[in-house]
Formats: C-alpha cells, sequence, structure tokens
C-alpha cells in the first residue's frame, strides 16, 4: 500500500505530466501546415496512400492536444471533494501527456505507418465497394484496389441485368393491356409461359382489389421472375421489391422446389405502400442492414406520426398495425427463426425452416411496420380469393405459421386491412386523375 507522501509525490507528478506545471512544454501541433490543411478538407478515398498516412499521424496527435486541453479546463473546474473524478482525469491527463511525448520523440514510426496503411488499404476498397467516386489515380496505386473496382463493376452489371427497369431484356407486351412490364432476372428473353405465370399472379390480386393497371403504368413498374433462384445477392430473400428502379422480384423456390408465392407480398405490401408514400411526399428513416436509410413506405410512416395525427386515416392506418404486431401468432418460434443458428424448433422440417428464413430475413426486420403491413396484405387476398396458384398462399397456410395471424384474430383485423389498402389505392388513383388533368391536351 502506499504511504501519504508516495501518493502526493505521484499526484503531484501527474500534475507536471498533465501540464500543470510552471514548466510545461506544450507540443503545438495546433499549427497544422498549409498542406496538411488541403489534404484534411477531402475524402480519404481522395488522398494518397502518402498523404492519408500524414494525415492521420498530424490529426491522432491534434486529436491527443485536443482531448488533454479539455480535460486539464475540466480539471480546473471541478470541486476539492470530486476525488474520483479527479483521479480519473489525472490518469487520462498522465496517458495523454505521454503518449503526446511519444509522438514528439518517435515521430512517424514505421508501426505507426503500418497500421494507417492497413487503415488506408480498407477504407479505399470500402469505398470501391460501396460504388464511391474513387479516382483513378488512386485506385491505380495497388492491384488491390484494382481487383476491388473489377469486383464493382462485376455487381454493378449483374444489378443493372437482375433489377433494371429499363434494359434491352425488359418485356413490355402486357404495358398496355395489364400495366406493368417484365423481365428475367438474368437477363435472357421472357418466354410466353413465364409471362403468363406473372399475369396469373396479377390476376388473383386484382380479383380482390380490383384492376391496378392505370396505377402499375403510372409507377412504370417492371416485375422480374428469377427462375426459381434467389433476388440477385439477396439469398435469405423470398421476394424483392427495389424502390430506386420499381422494380418487383418474384419466382424463388426452396431447395425441395417449392414456389415462394411472394407476389401479393412484394406488389401490395410493398410497391403500393411506397409508391402511396411517396405521392403523399412522406418519408421516415429506417434501418436497412446495418445503414440507416430514408424510405417512403407510408406504413413506416403513419405508426411514427399517427398517434397524435390530425388525419383519422394515417391514424387508423398506424393503429392497424401497431394491433397486428400485437397479435401474430407465435412470436417466439418467429424470433428463434430470425437467428443465424435456428435450434429447438420442434417437429419443423427443413423445408418449413427454409421457407420462415425467406419470410422473415434476419433479426427483427419481420416487425418493421412494412413488413408487418406486406403480410397482412398476402394473408388478406388469401381470406377473399380461393384456390391461389400463384401470387399467394392459401389463407390456412397462412393461419398455421408464426408471424401470421390466427382465423379469429384475422378476422379482427380484415376491415381495417381493406381500409388500409383502399386508402393506397385513393391516393396513387386521385395523383393519376391529377396528373391525367394537368396533361396538355393535344
Amino acid at each position: 500500500m502506499m504511504s501519504r507522501d508516495s501518493v502526493n509525490s505521484w499526484v503531484q507528478t501527474s500534475f507536471v505530466l498533465a501540464g500543470e506545471s510552471n514548466e510545461t512544454n506544450p507540443i503545438n501541433s495546433a499549427l497544422v501546415t498549409l498542406e496538411m490543411r488541403d489534404v484534411s478538407s477531402r475524402r480519404p478515398y481522395e488522398m494518397s496512400e502518402a498523404e492519408y498516412i500524414r494525415y492521420r499521424f498530424e490529426t491522432q496527435k491534434r486529436d491527443c492536444e485536443l482531448e488533454r486541453a479539455a480535460k486539464q479546463a475540466e480539471l480546473k473546474t471541478i470541486s476539492e471533494r470530486a476525488h474520483k473524478r479527479r483521479l480519473e482525469l489525472l490518469l487520462r491527463l498522465r496517458v495523454l501527456t505521454r503518449t503526446l511525448e511519444a509522438f514528439e520523440r518517435e515521430g512517424l514510426t514505421p508501426e505507426r505507418e503500418s497500421h494507417y496503411r492497413r487503415e488506408y488499404m480498407q477504407l479505399i476498397k470500402d469505398a470501391i465497394r460501396r460504388g464511391e467516386n474513387v479516382p483513378y489515380s488512386i485506385i491505380a496505386q495497388r492491384i488491390e484496389f484494382r481487383r476491388a473496382l473489377t469486383g464493382r463493376q462485376r455487381y454493378e452489371k449483374g444489378r443493372h441485368t437482375s433489377f433494371a427497369n429499363r434494359s434491352i431484356g425488359v418485356d413490355a407486351r402486357l404495358v398496355d393491356t395489364r400495366g406493368f412490364k417484365a423481365k428475367l432476372q438474368n437477363g435472357k428473353p421472357l418466354r410466353a409461359e413465364t409471362l403468363d405465370e406473372i399475369a396469373q399472379g396479377l390476376d388473383e390480386i386484382e380479383a380482390v382489389i380490383g384492376s391496378l393497371r392505370n396505377i402499375l403504368r403510372s409507377t412504370d413498374i417492371t416485375i422480374a421472375h428469377t427462375l426459381g433462384k434467389h433476388p440477385f445477392m439477396r439469398g435469405d430473400a423470398g421476394g424483392l421489391y427495389l424502390p430506386s428502379e420499381k422494380t418487383v422480384t418474384i419466382g424463388t423456390a426452396t431447395h425441395a422446389r417449392h414456389a415462394i408465392r411472394s407476389l401479393a407480398h412484394e406488389l401490395l405490401g410493398h410497391w403500393l405502400d411506397y409508391e402511396a408514400g411517396k405521392a403523399l411526399g412522406v418519408s421516415t428513416r429506417v434501418k436497412k442492414g446495418r445503414r440507416f436509410v430514408d424510405a417512403s413506405a407510408l406504413s413506416e410512416y403513419s405508426v411514427r406520426n399517427g398517434v397524435n395525427h390530425p388525419d383519422r386515416t394515417l391514424r387508423e392506418d398506424g393503429y392497424l398495425i401497431a394491433l397486428a404486431t400485437s397479435l401474430v401468432r407465435d412470436p417466439a418460434l418467429a424470433e428463434k427463426m430470425t437467428r443465424k443458428k435456428v435450434s429447438d424448433v420442434g417437429d419443423l422440417a427443413a423445408e418449413d425452416i427454409e421457407i420462415y428464413k425467406f419470410v422473415l430475413g434476419h433479426g427483427d426486420y419481420w416487425l418493421a411496420p412494412r413488413e408487418v403491413l406486406a403480410r397482412l396484405c398476402e394473408q388478406f387476398c388469401a381470406k377473399r380469393f380461393a384456390a391461389p396458384q400463384v401470387a399467394f398462399e392459401e389463407f390456412e397456410w397462412f393461419a398455421r405459421r408464426a408471424a401470421y395471424w390466427s382465423g379469429e384474430n384475422f378476422a379482427m383485423l380484415e376491415p381495417l386491412i381493406e381500409n388500409a389498402l383502399r386508402w393506397r389505392l385513393n391516393i396513387l388513383t386521385e395523383r393519376e386523375d391529377a396528373n391525367g388533368r394537368d396533361m396538355p391536351h393535344t
């Protein structure tokens, strides 16, 4: 145990290291050179490797100085009785001062340079993979960057082939009569039987809610068929709606070749929801994977803003989704299915587990308002249409599954779902009518 004198000596030494004595020799790296200021105004992927290494060294040193100055200022303001906080500050100041002394004494060591170089390489590769506009002079520095660019180019080509709303692979034969364009995800010519399958799926949906021809056409939608494969780069999805391309992807099948009937989910649940929100001019910040993005999904907006909103229809829409979320069947099983490793799921067959993975995704995505609405829409269609073949499963299939709704609970939700669908259809129909009135006569 330290004596009182040794403690006092240690504290005094800490004050010296913290810059509180009269004999301080502060490192004045706040005066960064003009060259460093010019580099810092650019993004990391716009700097050369040498520029980034020097920039990181200077900024790390500057950050230590700024933190030390802040801690010194706090030390002067705290009460004498705040012994614990005072000791924490002294410890941190001791570390910062010694770190700055090491920066000044050692400079840019090979170890630091190697660390910054690895950091730079990862930043550049990530920027290329995200599709950032990385200058070719930066990419040309390393073969790893050129390989990342090649990978990004392959991805862009595959994405365009799979989702592009306007490309040589898009078939417009049914635009005038049914309102939608169609394509194969692989970009090959669309066979008549596949086009007929998509049209049959639309027939099943329109038998429930009426013709969608005009609003499908006005939103310029394309329906892409995967011929049993997964949507591009989405091995965990049974279907997909890409708002940026206005493309619905369907046609996934399980390993046992059971078709995932996702057209009602993607078309009514997502396309209609997103387009209605876009027509109203609403947007909500939502989580997508590890990022947050702005989404025009009306369901997300109504849940987030509907509680005290003056618009009764919007309030009821938010209430429907909140109520439906509270009534889903077997939420415990649904949560198990969204884990990376599924265990303890009773007597479920491998195909059932695979289907759950497609339907629910990962984490809490299945609880997102837009996903709750999409499942409500497909079960609503199943309740109103017997013996579907393409767009959705039969009602009993849904009523037995986790994350959907029992027959009793669904009967309570059904009129609210009909109102929600009708509201979205009316929004788009009214916009279409307004656009028609505004068009000049020829």
